[in-house]
């Protein structure tokens, strides 16, 4: 019982950098969508539209890149987003995967499954 309270501690260390990265994955995902929908929304054949496209994609390319950076850094701290609940992010122990969610507020459980590395 001991580890695991050990490791449920080192694991909420991290909570204020998980929550920071979280809030970064969150609100550029939220930027890449609207983005994507602009983009969506303009023709390619009409000339007027060019130079709105172009820097319509260079921004996304901006915030995709800084997206892929947010998630290595999770890998880094060996976290991971989990697949299943998107903004939940999985902190592995010698017992059990943790994962932390609601990245406004705290929330925070010993998760059932394990992650696969």
């Amino acid at each position: 019982m001991k580890r695991h309270l050990n490791e449920r501690r080192e694991a909420e260390r991290l909570v204020p950098l998980i929550r920071s990265i979280g809030n970064e994955i969150r609100e550029r995902s939220g930027r890449v969508d609207v983005l994507e929908d602009r983009l969506g929304s303009l023709s390619s054949a009409n000339d007027e539209h060019r130079m709105a496209i172009r820097q319509l994609e260079s921004e996304l390319s901006i915030h995709r890149r800084e997206l892929r950076r947010a998630e290595k850094e999770l890998k880094e701290l060996g976290c991971q987003l989990d697949a299943d609940h998107p903004l939940r992010v999985l902190i592995p122990g010698k017992s059990g995967t943790y994962a932390y969610e609601r990245l406004d507020k705290t929330s925070f459980y010993r998760a059932a499954e394990q992650l696969n590395h």
